[in-house]
């Protein structure tokens, strides 16, 4: 079965670490059959939560804020698979994918705080190879956009040790993107 994938990319380099990741997910996907797009958040104007819950009240769409966030609702509507792409900041999702997250809680309150169901991957690049360097994130993402949403926790590639631009195309890492793209 061919699904509809979405990746967004929330890193704010053009042509990236996590780009490439992002780029190398959506070929192996392609190969599979899957249809693919891709929202580069660096390129949108999207604005924090206002914590208003006027989404709660039913006056959104699902959102009341005139942004691109819209867009990403959109795609996601449309989306079986949704793939998080971000550097790792200070041992998390940086503010870019925050506030995209953040602002998923409309689309759950316009359906009675239940998400619609979907599967997830999460892509990070960091600069700290460690282990120990993405003890933060992963419990966030299994918790958080897999076991909270009740959606499908579909992989990770955690691309560490990948700090300039480029250097992740000298790891295993793309390869390992590929195959989770082509894995969905």
């Amino acid at each position: 079965m061919d699904k509809h994938v979405l990746v967004i990319n929330a890193s704010p380099r053009a042509e990236g670490n996590t780009e490439a990741l992002c780029d190398a997910l959506i070929a192996g996907a392609k190969k599979a059959g899957h249809r693919t797009a891709k929202i580069n958040v660096r390129t949108m104007d999207i604005k924090p939560c206002l914590g208003c819950y006027q989404c709660l009240a039913g006056k959104g769409t699902p959102c009341i804020q005139k942004d691109d966030m819209k867009e990403i609702y959109t795609a996601l509507d449309q989306a079986d698979t949704v793939v998080f792409a971000s550097p790792l900041y200070w041992w998390q999702v940086n503010a870019q994918m925050k506030t995209v997250i953040d602002r998923l809680f409309a689309v759950a309150a316009a359906n009675n705080m239940q998400m619609p169901q979907k599967e997830a991957a999460l892509l990070i690049a960091a600069e700290d190879a460690r282990e120990e360097n993405f003890a933060q994130i992963v419990p966030y993402y299994q918790t958080c956009l897999v076991k909270n949403l009740n959606w499908i926790d579909r992989g990770m590639v955690l691309a560490g040790g990948v700090n300039m631009p480029g250097d992740v195309q000298k790891t295993p890492y793309l390869k390992q993107a590929e195959d989770l793209g082509a894995s969905l």
